[in-house]
């Protein structure tokens, strides 16, 4: 089979997950990804150990000429894309008023522009398939204001919205689009130091990769329009539905706080 798989943010963390297990399944890979991350390393590791074709494009996505010279190379190479993972994106915790503009503008480059963008872009090669899927990733913060974070929790707020809104207009061009909504995910160092700041409540939060992994896939096939995976992320999910913000706002001041303040 020809058909490909295009994932970005491709070299670590959940999209290295993506690509691992879809591999396993025996699908053909395109991963993308920043420059200098290890991911011809990760191709060559797939090819030897799955045997699926694996190609992979080094850029960055918060530049609409990166992503239109990502687009031109994938014209080029004929590939026949049936399923795009849109998982690159960026965040962080940080006071606004200290926030560094040119991060600030990075985040809503990646998360909102670029998705959108790239997704555009690369419709019309999902649209040759009868049917075919688009995941995007957003994130449980979508789901509610966050302070220290504001901008990130908005951005992934776009995801959700964006997603459901293309998912009502392409389902009759046989394009499923699903929007996936993991919570804390301790995948790099930076993300585990930060989790143990919230101790216990961290640790019961944070769900495998694998698992996010294997319910994203199942449910995608499944025809699912929101994902939510593990058990904590769908209690916290209706907890921000009927908790009022009145009473989540001094709680979630207080923890993300932590997340400020060296460790010890």
């Amino acid at each position: 089979m020809n058909k490909f798989v295009l994932i970005t943010g491709a070299s670590a963390g959940l999209g290295k997950a993506f690509a691992l297990q879809l591999a396993r399944q025996g699908h053909n890979l395109i991963l993308v990804s920043l420059p200098h991350e290890q991911l011809p390393e990760l191709a060559a590791q797939i090819r030897r150990t799955c045997n699926v074709r694996v190609a992979y494009f080094e850029t960055d996505l918060c530049a609409r000429p990166n992503i239109e010279s990502l687009i031109t190379w994938l014209q080029t190479s004929r590939f026949e894309i049936f399923y795009l993972i849109n998982n690159a994106g960026m965040g962080g915790s940080q006071a606004f008023d200290q926030a560094d503009t040119e991060r600030i503008e990075r985040i809503l480059q990646l998360n909102i522009i670029g998705t959108s963008l790239l997704t555009r872009l690369v419709l019309p090669f999902l649209l040759k398939f009868p049917q075919s899927y688009i995941l995007n990733v957003s994130s449980m913060a979508a789901f509610s204001p966050i302070p220290y974070k504001t901008v990130y929790p908005a951005s992934k707020a776009f995801i959700y919205s964006f997603s459901l809104g293309l998912r009502a207009e392409l389902e009759r061009k046989g394009v499923q689009v699903s929007v996936l909504h993991p919570g804390p995910m301790p995948h790099s160092p930076e993300n585990q130091a930060r989790l143990r700041k919230h101790g216990r409540l961290g640790r019961m939060a944070t769900v495998p990769l694998e698992l996010i992994v294997q319910t994203a896939l199942q449910q995608v096939a499944q025809g699912q329009s929101v994902i939510i995976p593990g058990w904590t992320n769908k209690v916290g999910y209706w907890m921000t539905r009927w908790i009022p913000w009145s009473w989540r706002q001094p709680l979630l001041v207080s923890m993300l706080r932590k997340e400020l303040t060296p460790a010890a």
